[in-house]
């Protein structure tokens, strides 16, 4: 029979808890991970007017939902719906901005989507350069199919491009 000194068996013990420890203070990382996804889907970027005029409440049922709601649930509808599509986001009112460029991370676009409240790019509708910057996040991109979806209720009142040029 194999007896063990006691004083052995806590040094060793001690030895293990100091390695362990020194391997946990390192903090072991793996390395950087990427993917690569390749999908036939298509480039789509959501225009989407933020101005004044989309507070009106006529596109619901509930007196409580303002146009730019109704336009926010759909586009999460045709989001969820869309999974090898890589989807931009351009904001406008008087001014147009990029939110988010194309990606497939579909729900970061969601949290941008949510976002979006009215009057964030000013009051009036500028058709013209919301068109303008789709089109350009769109223009160098290698992709067979590439779609602008323009989301808004009014006419173009403001901007320096008129919306057929753009």
């Amino acid at each position: 029979m194999v007896s063990f000194d006691p004083a052995v068996v806590l040094r060793i013990l001690r030895l293990l808890a100091l390695v362990f420890l020194i391997i946990a203070l390192a903090r072991p990382q793996s390395g950087k991970l990427e993917t690569e996804v390749d999908t036939e889907g298509v480039d789509i970027i959501f225009a989407i007017d933020t101005s004044g005029s989309m507070k009106g409440l006529d596109l619901s049922e509930s007196e409580d939902r303002t146009r730019l709601d109704v336009v926010k649930e759909v586009a999460r509808q045709f989001i969820a719906k869309r999974s090898n599509d890589r989807i931009g986001l351009v904001v406008f009112g008087e001014e147009a901005f990029t939110q988010s460029p194309l990606t497939l991370d579909h729900g970061m676009l969601l949290g941008f989507l949510d976002e979006l409240w009215i009057g964030m790019a000013g009051e009036k509708t500028a058709l013209g350069p919301a068109l303008g910057v789709a089109v350009k996040r769109l223009k160098d991109v290698d992709s067979k199919s590439k779609i602008v979806i323009l989301l808004t209720d009014g006419r173009s009142n403001s901007g320096d491009v008129p919306p057929i040029e753009a």
